[in-house]
């Protein structure tokens, strides 16, 4: 079975191409290889390869720029997924597409209970609105699909276009001797995305039912005690001081909760297990 990888030079991808089963060959593509926003190359690129599936990973997640540049974030974002929907359906190929928590709005803070499948988005921000409509646009015109929430991701090969990730952001900072000053009042579920690309993976050789799948590590934790619990694992010794989100104010709105689970049978180890493997394995 041969599966594009589109976003291929992304942390995910990264993951996604070292955890690949046996049974498929795996041709990622950079932005540079495949635009998915250039729809005439995209289908006469894709219908030269002929994959079978095709996992996207690629958008546009710079969330605050994503306020600024409206437009180049829904021709990402949306117009760019439609173009591969558009591919998919024609030619029976099954579509993984990645999506966010921040499709939602964290009003269940008040319950405290995370996120499912089930729930009802209503996003904050124009990153959230854009991936929310991509997922709109893949359910609604293909038969055969798999929609992906991943959120707070860290992976080896940090974030193409942010310079890393949160991970490798507070290590190099204790390692420095850095006063660390980060927010205790945002809620999320870390998502290793070596872990997410096995769900990935698990999705096909399982055959799982087309629709929406949460694939965070399980549990959930403040950026705060996130930060906490990396140094605690790392050599470093550095002072953590929690603040406020208002501390670090921001041009995007961001749910102040937003941990994710899952209603599937597909489920990824605590975020404290995939982190500690993580900080040792770096």
């Amino acid at each position: 079975m041969k599966v594009v990888i589109t976003g291929g030079n992304g942390q995910l991808a990264h993951d996604l191409k070292k955890e690949v089963p046996g049974e498929f060959e795996v041709l990622p593509l950079s932005h540079q290889e495949l635009d998915i926003t250039f729809r005439d190359d995209l289908l006469k690129k894709l219908s030269q390869i002929k994959p079978d599936v095709i996992i996207n990973t690629a958008a546009f997640h710079k969330t605050d720029l994503c306020e600024e540049e409206v437009e180049k974030t829904f021709k990402v974002n949306v117009e760019g997924v439609k173009n591969l929907v558009d591919y998919c359906g024609g030619e029976n190929c099954i579509l993984i597409h990645v999506s966010t928590d921040y499709v939602f709005d964290g009003g269940k803070i008040e319950t405290k209970e995370p996120y499912n499948e089930e729930d009802i988005p209503n996003p904050l921000n124009v990153y959230g609105i854009s991936k929310l409509s991509s997922e709109f646009i893949v359910r609604n015109y293909l038969e055969k699909f798999y929609i992906v929430r991943i959120a707070s991701v860290f992976g080896k090969a940090g974030a193409s276009g942010k310079g890393g990730n949160f991970v490798y952001t507070i290590l190099n900072k204790a390692k420095n001797g850095e006063l660390l000053k980060v927010v205790n009042d945002i809620w999320m579920s870390p998502t290793y995305t070596k872990d997410a690309a096995r769900g990935i993976w698990t999705l096909l050789t399982e055959d799982h039912p087309s629709g929406i799948y949460h694939m965070t590590n399980a549990g959930y934790c403040t950026w705060y005690e996130f930060a906490k619990k990396i140094v605690e694992l790392s050599p470093y010794n550095a002072e953590i001081i929690p603040v406020d989100h208002t501390t670090f104010p921001t041009k995007a709105k961001r749910p102040l909760w937003s941990p994710l689970t899952t209603l599937s049978e597909i489920r990824l180890r605590s975020w404290e297990e995939a982190i500690e493997e993580f900080v040792k394995d770096i």
